[in-house]
């Protein structure tokens, strides 16, 4: 019973003692390995001479030269056929080159000036030139020494022939610097006839024809300048600020002194406006300016003689001379810092871009917007 005890508790032993093998891991599956995606072929490069084409062709196409740039275009797709914007740029401009595309620039016309005729300005002449046909009528009357109803007559058929006379100047649409040219010439006459007749110290039918011819002269002059020259109205503007502020600021500083009359100051005034007038007027032509930077301008020469007179009562309560003076002054100062300050007013701010119909996918039709940026 011993020995086969011991045998038992041996076996017994030796089983426990044997750890079994780890189950072998299954072999890994074959990973088939991938290619890599074929290169896209690179188009060979356009020469030079295309590319300059290229870019007369667009700057063309932004100015509007439809049959200039459609012709740049195919001679760039001529040189290279694979370049990556002129084919869909050369079939955009033949778009535009069709008359459909051309009804909406036809509806708004550009001047020469590139101002865009409108009614707006074609109004504001007709209503001017009505009152100032009215005004002639009146003044014509007062030297025939009508009645009262002679002057509601002759002020009703006056005014109709300044309607008539501005609405057959304006046959085919004007724009507002040509409406303006003729209606400022139309202020100007009526001034200087007016200061004629202080400056020279007239006297009844000679002031009233002085008047009467100041106001036609001007008229026809800024008629003359309205089909000739074809002025923008920022031009216009400045002339007329021109000689408005030398024609202030010289009577301000005349006025100053005692011993100066009203005569004498109102020929300098008429010489000071006039040389204004001619100033700026050669000085418009190679300087482009939008109105409203004449308007701040404006506004800084009013801005400036009330500071200058403001600053100087504050001093010398009494003494009128130095005060008016002092307005003259700051007005000067006045137009003078606001002209440096708005130098760049009228830079371009937005790119140039154009809007033009487009054919997209099958059978559809939408817009394409090209420009420079």
């Amino acid at each position: 019973m011993t020995l086969a005890t011991l045998l038992l508790v041996a076996l017994s032993a030796g089983q426990v003692g044997e750890e079994a093998p780890p189950p072998a891991s299954p072999a890994p599956a074959a990973v088939d390995t991938l290619s890599a995606p074929p290169l896209m072929t690179t188009p060979d490069p356009c020469p030079e001479e295309a590319e300059t084409l290229y870019t007369q062709g667009f700057d063309a196409f932004t100015r509007g030269k439809d049959r200039e740039a459609s012709q740049a275009f195919d001679r760039v797709l001529e040189m290279c056929p694979q370049h990556p914007h002129a084919a869909e740029l050369a079939r955009l401009t033949q778009a535009r080159l069709v008359p459909g595309a051309k009804l909406a620039r036809a509806a708004a016309p550009v001047a020469e000036n590139g101002e865009r005729r409108s009614g707006g300005a074609t109004a504001s002449l007709m209503v001017v030139q009505t009152l100032h046909g009215a005004t002639q009528g009146i003044l014509l009357c007062a030297i025939a020494e009508c009645s009262s109803q002679g002057y509601a007559t002759s002020a009703m058929l006056a005014a109709g022939l300044g309607a008539t006379s501005s609405a057959l100047l304006a046959q085919g649409g004007i724009t507002s610097g040509q409406a303006a040219a003729v209606n400022s010439g139309t202020v100007w006459g009526l001034w200087f006839g007016l200061s004629s007749i202080y400056g020279f110290n007239m006297s009844d039918e000679r002031a009233l024809a002085t008047a009467m011819i100041g106001g036609l002269a001007f008229t026809g002059v800024g008629a003359l300048v309205a089909s000739t020259v074809q002025p923008t109205s920022g031009q216009v503007s400045m002339v007329n600020s021109g000689g408005l502020w030398a024609g202030i600021v010289t009577a301000l500083f005349i006025s100053s002194f005692n011993d100066v009359d009203t005569e004498k100051m109102f020929i300098a005034g008429m010489a000071a406006s006039s040389a204004g007038i001619l100033g700026l007027s050669f000085l418009a032509q190679d300087l482009p300016v939008s109105r409203g930077r004449i308007l701040l301008i404006d506004a800084g020469g009013v801005l400036g003689g009330l500071l200058g007179a403001t600053t100087m009562f504050m001093f010398t309560q009494n003494d009128e001379d130095a005060i008016v003076f002092s307005a003259g002054l700051g007005a000067v100062g006045g137009l003078a810092l606001v002209t440096y300050l708005t130098r760049n007013f009228d830079g371009p701010r937005l790119p140039q871009a154009v809007l033009t119909p487009a054919i997209m996918g099958r059978n559809g039709a939408g817009l394409a917007m090209a420009g420079r940026f």
